[in-house]
């Protein structure tokens, strides 16, 4: 069950860009299908996740990274983030879906995570529309470099989009919204549609 349960976590995370994410490293300037977890055999076109990260944030232009989430909080069953980045590699985007056994692990998880986002010194809460069952953002800068981000609980899992190097201004923000609701709304889709659509 949890090996169909992370191709279809992978799947998601491929719907939420409109087709997938990839393992290539930034500096492949040939996207190729790449296996997001062996032990899925799931494969996830990394050019068609780019396009559609663009379709909100034209300057990023390649993939940094894509992986297990390290940032997940509690016990997920299968996580994956991806990162992307524009040409400089100073204006990064982060995707990640965080799959929870339950309901209530989902929502220990987020309570968990918004409390410590929340205690980061210098955390300036985020006014979002509620884009799941509980949303939740804020940005933050540290060492000149600033993170806006927004979580969001759905169900069992757990969406997040992150911004760094990018001014938290009014138009940025609603970037990252609008990217969110895509993601949101993607991974329910492909969630829904379960293990069999990602072989």
């Amino acid at each position: 069950m949890r090996k169909g349960r992370f191709a279809a976590l992978s799947l998601a995370t491929a719907a939420v860009l409109a087709a997938g994410v990839s393992a290539v490293p930034a500096q492949a300037q040939t996207p190729s299908p790449v296996v997001v977890a062996q032990s899925t055999g799931a494969s996830l076109p990394v050019n068609a996740a780019l396009k559609a990260v663009q379709r909100f944030f034209p300057e990023v232009t390649q993939v940094v990274s894509v992986g297990p989430d390290s940032t997940a909080v509690g016990r997920p069953t299968a996580t994956v983030a991806a990162v992307f980045a524009d040409p400089t590699g100073t204006m990064k985007v982060t995707l990640s879906v965080d799959l929870y056994g339950s309901t209530a692990a989902a929502t220990a998880a987020f309570q968990q995570a918004a409390r410590a986002s929340s205690a980061v010194p210098g955390f300036t809460p985020l006014a979002t529309p509620r884009l799941g069952t509980a949303t939740t953002g804020g940005t933050v800068t540290m060492g000149g470099e600033t993170h806006i981000g927004i979580g969001v609980l759905d169900g069992s899992h757990i969406v997040g989009v992150t911004l760094a190097g990018f001014d938290a201004t009014r138009a940025n923000t609603a970037r990252l919204v609008a990217l969110a609701r895509a993601e949101v709304t993607a991974v329910d889709a492909a969630l829904s549609a379960g293990p069999t659509a990602a072989r």
